[in-house]
């Protein structure tokens, strides 16, 4: 742990210096964090061929950091500003879990339909012939799913005669990671120039990354610093934020384990806030300074989540699998700057929807990283839209009970052309019905 903290610390300085010295990367709006993490990656990959690697971390310590660094985000979104309206949220957060389910009935529609209409007739198989029928899931498994699912399934298709499908899984959940980055920040910067984010400006420091003038208070003392120090005050109660979020998590594990741990500490956020306010305490609470600190996790989470990328993977199936690649970052930036337009909030629509572009290409914590390039502070409300309509579309797809409890036996029982294109209509139709409830709300 303490070697993984100086190296992840070394490269964030790094970055930094980088940004503030290198024109093409403040031109395309490159984060410091981004560029350290990119670097760590060369390192880790290298390091042990090239030099003794003694000071380099355990790439496996690293690995774990975004699962909980992401919570900490989260924990901390309800802290920092007032509260929104519940039915504000939630119907923020319905059309958000309705998109969730497009972009992953899409994926496997289309995967299915590839190996029905393409694949199989031309015997691109990975091992000299034809494919496995479940292989049209790898788009779903790898992009919405990522490494866990890949992993998840794999386990499920094993018992089906399919043991390379975790393989070709974790391929498909690393390529896509890598390319979410590339291609969201190409779409970050065509959000910007063409007007789509809530504000489309930029400032000085902002380009280099080192702030020369105009420098903004970074907190505020809430308790007296001979008692407590404010920041470590601050900490705790982003800390109790988690640890309600880790407990609501338990109690619904009795009705279903399956929900990811940053659902819970959002609402712990919540919970927290409002009992403050029932107390009469709210003014201790400085939302400034519970935002640096998510600030902060959300540094260490994207540097720990590109640097431990894992790229030894399987490649004797590039051919098939990267026609399922082509039409995954292809419906990726379908469901961006088409579906999510109309569907979305319009108030944040391009926020949310870079969120889950980032989510349905690679993970979470790709999506945050991207979001936070055009929503700073992340008070757009977008995150929270995203967290809550989790609900609606975590349990079942992208890793839920649909994803390994339906669509393999489905697949086995209906054949690959027929369900994949029910499963293209039913997109279209939750797409439409997504339509009727905007129009609705508008």
């Amino acid at each position: 742990m303490e070697t993984s903290l100086l190296f992840a610390s070394g490269l964030l300085l790094i970055g930094l210096f980088l940004r503030a010295r290198v024109r093409v990367l403040q031109v395309c709006y490159v984060p410091a964090a981004i560029i350290g993490g990119l670097i760590g990656l060369v390192v880790l990959q290298a390091g042990p061929r090239v030099w003794d690697a003694g000071w380099i971390p355990d790439v496996s310590e690293l690995r774990t950091w975004p699962g909980w660094l992401i919570s900490v985000v989260f924990a901390g979104l309800f802290l920092d500003k007032p509260g929104r309206s519940l039915t504000e949220n939630l119907g923020g957060a319905f059309r958000q879990g309705i998109l969730v389910w497009i972009i992953s009935l899409g994926q496997v529609s289309l995967g299915l339909l590839a190996v029905a209409l393409i694949i199989q007739p031309l015997e691109l198989g990975p091992f000299g012939g034809d494919v496995p029928i479940y292989f049209g899931q790898l788009i779903e498994a790898g992009f919405v799913g990522g490494h866990g699912t890949s992993a998840a399934l794999g386990a499920v298709y094993e018992k089906l005669g399919y043991p390379e499908a975790r393989d070709l899984g974790f391929f498909m959940a690393t390529v896509g990671l890598i390319y979410s980055v590339v291609s969201g920040m190409f779409f970050v910067n065509l959000g910007v120039r063409r007007g789509w984010t809530r504000t489309g400006e930029t400032r000085t420091a902002e380009i280099t990354g080192i702030e020369e003038e105009g420098r903004e208070v970074i907190g505020m003392g809430r308790v007296s610093a001979e008692v407590l120090d404010p920041l470590v005050f601050q900490g705790v109660i982003l800390a109790g934020a988690f640890a309600t979020g880790l407990a609501l998590q338990k109690l619904a594990g009795f009705v279903y384990d399956g929900l990811p741990l940053f659902m819970f500490t959002l609402l712990g956020g919540w919970v927290v806030r409002d009992i403050f306010r029932v107390l009469g305490i709210s003014t201790l609470i400085d939302p400034v300074t519970v935002r640096r600190l998510s600030a902060a996790a959300m540094e260490f989470l994207i540097v720990a989540a590109i640097a431990s990328l894992n790229l030894a993977l399987v490649a004797n199936a590039i051919v098939p699998l990267s026609i399922l690649l082509v039409l995954g970052f292809v419906w990726g930036g379908v469901c961006l700057v088409y579906v999510g337009r109309r569907l979305l909030p319009a108030e944040h629509w391009f926020e949310l929807g870079i969120l889950n572009y980032g989510m349905s290409t690679g993970v979470t914590a790709t999506g945050l990283m991207l979001l936070r390039i055009v929503d700073k502070d992340l008070d757009s409300g977008a995150a929270e839209h995203y967290a809550l309509g989790g609900a609606l579309s975590f349990p079942f797809v992208g890793g839920g009970f649909a994803t390994f409890a339906v669509f393999p036996f489905l697949i086995q029982g209906m054949g690959v052309g027929v369900l994949g294109f029910l499963l293209g209509v039913a997109t279209v139709v939750i797409f439409g019905l997504g339509l009727v409830v905007t129009r609705r709300r508008q």
